[in-house]
C-alpha cells in the first residue's frame, strides 16, 4: 500500500476524492480480515442480501450497486466455496434463483464479528464526529444514490 499523504496535502483534497480514498482503506481493511473466510467484501454484500431468502443475479446486481457481469463473477466465486448455491424457480423455470447455504450464513456471522472489530473505531456513534460523520456518509448516499430495493417478487 502506498504511503498516506501529508495532512496538509489531504486538506487540499475534494470530499469526493477523500470520500473514495476513505472508501478504499476501509474497503483493503475489511477484506484483510475476511480473506481467511474465503470471501472479499463484494461476497459478504451478497451474503448479507440473501439473509431474507433467495433472489434472483440481477435483483442481487441492482441491490449491491453492480453490474450483472460483475455479480456473476461474484457469485461464481461464492458457488465454489459452496456459500451459495444456484437453482430453477419452481414457480418459473426461466429464472435462476440464488440462495445463500448454511456455511454461507455462518460466513456472514463471522464477517460481522470481523467488521465489529477491525472496524470498530468507525462503528464508535457516542463520539459525536463519528456520529456526525456517518450521518454526513448517509445524506450522500441518499443524494446521490438510487433506490436499490426492489420487489422480491412480482407484485411485493
Amino acid at each position: 500500500m502506498p504511503d498516506l499523504p501529508l495532512d496538509d496535502e489531504l486538506e487540499s483534497w475534494h470530499t469526493g476524492r477523500l470520500l473514495a480514498a476513505a472508501a478504499r482503506l476501509v474497503e483493503h481493511a475489511f477484506d484483510a480480515g475476511v480473506a481467511d473466510l474465503g470471501v472479499t467484501h463484494a461476497g459478504v454484500n451478497v451474503l448479507h442480501e440473501l439473509a431474507q431468502g433467495a433472489l434472483t443475479q440481477r435483483q442481487l446486481a441492482h441491490r449491491c450497486g453492480v453490474q450483472d457481469q460483475t455479480m456473476s463473477r461474484t457469485l461464481d466465486g461464492l458457488e465454489r466455496a459452496a456459500l451459495v448455491v444456484r437453482h430453477r424457480d419452481t414457480a418459473d423455470r426461466r429464472r435462476v434463483l440464488v440462495e445463500r447455504t448454511a456455511e454461507g450464513a455462518l460466513v456472514m456471522e463471522h464477517a460481522q464479528a470481523v467488521a465489529a472489530s477491525r472496524l470498530a473505531s468507525l462503528a464508535d456513534d457516542s463520539c459525536p464526529e463519528h456520529a456526525a460523520g456517518r450521518r454526513l456518509l448517509i445524506k450522500i448516499i441518499q443524494e446521490y444514490g438510487t433506490p436499490r430495493r426492489i420487489p422480491r417478487r412480482p407484485g411485493e
